[in-house]
């Protein structure tokens, strides 16, 4: 009888053991607020980190002056940010996979607007007036 106890608790031992282990490994990632600085400093990042890639809301800065803040998912912009070029233009709008994709807002540096839609960084249509 005292050796079927023992066995019995060990055994309840193992399995507890093994639910704890199993919820350690398998628990959901948490995203977590972070700043790198990449490349000797030509690249700054602050914003949220998810399993060490950008993800979620945050802001990229180049060393050439360029800036992007917005929407990150797996280290590219992705969803609804602000591109501002050193050289002057500016993009507001979407983001697909690291590029300009979806309806959004070019601005020049000679303050010419583009609105509509862009594919692939192309000004595919432009949106209509609602004047």
């Amino acid at each position: 009888m005292k050796t079927s106890r023992t066995r019995t608790i060990g055994e309840l031992l193992c399995v507890g053991l093994i639910l704890v282990l199993a919820w350690v490994a398998l628990r959901p990632a948490t995203t977590h607020s972070a700043h790198y600085t990449l490349d000797k400093g030509d690249l700054r990042y602050d914003g949220q980190v998810l399993k060490g890639q950008f993800t979620g809301h945050g802001q990229l800065s180049f060393a050439n002056g360029d800036r992007y803040v917005g929407h990150f998912t797996t280290g590219r912009f992705n969803g609804r940010g602000t591109f501002t070029s050193h050289a002057g233009w500016t993009y507001v709008g979407q983001f697909k996979g690291g590029a300009v994709t979806g309806q959004g807002t070019l601005t020049t540096a000679q303050h010419k607007q583009y609105r509509g839609t862009f594919t692939n960084g192309k000004f595919t249509r432009a949106q209509a007036s609602t004047d």
